[in-house]
């Protein structure tokens, strides 16, 4: 199986940038930003943004399985506060319908944080639900679910949450979770050998 190797790359200037820029470093895949991650919203991309990018994209060879969008960092899927939480399903569609525009097919993202302020399984089935809302709402693109280190309240850092949430999601062909080395944790998402986590996350998941 062909390996892809590349890196966060910067979408300055537009993100039809991003296919050369990724190129110019020898990647064969590359993960960006389709908007500014800290701000909430931002401008339409623009229909000749949108061509250019895909040309750039067969220009260099990247296909939509090579091409891995993150999300904002403000975006909490299940914040305990409900103006915090439908702000939050709006910019996470909205990111949604950004990669649909492009042509890609996933979208990375950090679960959310309960703030001490809802249980665990609370935060939990908001994440879920916000997810079913961004399915619902926009075809095709896949939500990637990315492991946490555990700080804080975030969710996400034990297979038992990412159990819950799939448990939840309606669509389960387009979930999928990937696994972050530099992050993954302290405390209970230690690795183990492969068949023993498929194991362990399989028992939690009721299909």
């Amino acid at each position: 199986m062909k390996k892809f190797i590349g890196a966060h790359v910067s979408a300055a200037g537009g993100v039809d940038n991003v296919p050369q820029r990724a190129n110019e470093i020898g990647a064969n895949a590359f993960a960006l930003f389709t908007k500014n991650q800290r701000q909430w919203v931002a401008k339409p991309l623009d229909e000749k943004v949108i061509k250019n990018f895909k040309a750039e994209c067969r220009k260099y060879g990247f296909r939509a399985e090579q091409i891995l969008p993150h999300d904002s960092y403000l975006i909490n899927l299940g914040a305990p506060e409900q103006e915090k939480l439908e702000k939050s399903r709006a910019a996470f569609i909205d990111e949604m319908e950004r990669c649909h525009q492009l042509g890609l097919m996933l979208l990375n993202f950090h679960p959310g944080s309960h703030l001490k302020k809802i249980s665990e399984e609370e935060c939990l089935d908001r994440i879920a639900e916000s997810i079913n809302l961004a399915h619902q709402a926009v075809p095709e693109v896949i939500a990637v679910i990315e492991n946490t280190a555990g700080q804080g309240t975030n969710l996400g850092w034990r297979f038992e949450h990412l159990a819950h949430v799939i448990n939840k999601v309606e669509d389960k062909s387009r979930l999928v979770f990937v696994l972050i080395r530099a992050t993954r944790l302290q405390r209970d998402m230690t690795l183990e050998p492969k068949r023993r986590v498929r194991r362990r996350l399989l028992s939690s998941i009721v299909l």
